[in-house]
């Protein structure tokens, strides 16, 4: 009840009087601006560089009052402490204000004031500090799994790739060999070569080295030689490309389209020639009024002989090339030279396709010499019978 009486008398009694409060605000230029607050904000000048701060206004908080300390003695009770005023007084700083409009000469300020200021500052609000966050490991357990995931998906999908192609080739070997050989007995060359083709890629998918696929092999080099055949007789290829050339021309003269890549097939002797290693010359040469036509090839097929050389006769051979080239008549005496492509030549060595093509030998001496040369050629080309 007392407290509530007193606490009613002091709304009519009249407020205590507010001691004067100081002001000391450092300016930039290092002066001093000093003076009494007042119940609204202030800006005063600053003497040295008359640059206006900012001052803030009179403290209108009540100061709370102290706790007492029991264990200081020297505080009377009813008095406060003299830091008490100033503590409650000073709650913000108050700070210099920046002026656009005006700026004066800061001859007057010191060096080591301003650095001093602005060491304050600095320490007053600190730099933020960048945290870098760690990172994640590259190789982690997720990652092994769906690599090891992928790895086995792959070797499974390559080894059913490859089941499946073995087990195609086996099928296409039996089905396109029979039907290369039939279509080869009933001379149709075209369709036993793509047929025997068939069988031969799927016979080198299979790697067999067994003697069906060698005479798979031998069947289908023979057939495509034999679909693809020069259309017109050597002479007559030879005469028609050299009358579209010019003699002395250093370029290579053009051959009819129907004969351009075609076959031939050669039974003749066949000389090492001069210019070097694999280098040999055909003794077939082809007589013009013009000039003469000497037949060279480059091939390592012609290494080993197919019939013996002690009895000093020269070595013959069967054998297949694609046409490559033909040059004009050089020379004195005028002659022209036909090229052959090495790369594709390869030796006879089935009968039954020979004479199919219509090299059936005149007597049975000729047919046995040419069989027993076909043999031979078989023997040295090192595939299985």
């Amino acid at each position: 009840m007392s407290g509530w009486l007193s606490r009613a008398k002091s709304l009519f009694q009249q407020p205590t009087p507010v001691l004067p409060e100081q002001f000391e605000v450092v300016c930039d230029c290092g002066g001093k601006v000093v003076g009494q607050r007042t119940t609204l904000s202030q800006r005063p000048v600053c003497p040295d560089c008359e640059r206006p701060v900012f001052v803030l206004p009179r403290n209108v908080y009540p100061v709370p009052k102290p706790r007492p300390n029991p264990k200081e003695s020297s505080t009377k009770p009813g008095t406060e402490p003299k830091s008490t005023r100033a503590s409650a007084n000073a709650v913000v700083d108050d700070v210099p204000v920046e002026s656009p409009a005006k700026s004066a000469p800061r001859t007057k300020s010191a060096p080591g004031q301003k650095a001093s200021a602005t060491a304050v500052v600095a320490r007053a609000v600190p730099e933020p500090v960048i945290v870098r966050e760690p990172r994640s490991p590259f190789i982690t357990p997720l990652r092994l799994i769906a690599t090891a995931i992928i790895l086995i998906c792959g070797l499974t999908g390559v080894g059913l790739w490859y089941r499946f192609r073995i087990e195609n080739a086996k099928a296409i070997v039996a089905k396109s060999n029979d039907a290369g050989m039939a279509a080869l007995k009933e001379r149709d060359f075209t369709k036993a070569a793509a047929e025997l083709d068939r069988a031969r890629k799927a016979v080198d998918v299979l790697g067999r080295k067994d003697r069906t696929a060698a005479e798979i092999r031998r069947f289908g080099r023979e057939a495509t030689a034999m679909s693809r055949l020069a259309a017109s007789s050597l002479s007559e290829f030879l005469h028609e490309t050299l009358s579209n050339g010019k003699p002395g021309q250093s370029e290579p003269l053009r051959m009819p389209s129907l004969d351009k890549d075609a076959w031939v097939i050669f039974d003749a002797i066949v000389v090492s020639s001069e210019e070097g290693a694999d280098h040999y010359v055909v003794d077939a040469p082809v007589m013009f009024r013009e000039g003469t036509v000497r037949v060279e090839i480059e091939s390592s097929v012609f290494r080993r002989s197919p019939s013996p050389v002690d009895s000093g006769d020269l070595p013959r051979f069967i054998f297949a090339a694609q046409l490559e080239q033909v040059s004009s008549l050089r020379g004195k005496p005028p002659t022209a030279v036909l090229t052959l492509n090495g790369k594709t030549a390869f030796l006879w060595t089935n009968y039954e396709t020979y004479a199919a093509i219509g090299f059936r030998p005149l007597d049975d001496e000729d047919e046995r010499i040419v069989k027993s040369l076909l043999d031979s050629q078989l023997e040295i080309s090192g595939e299985v019978r």
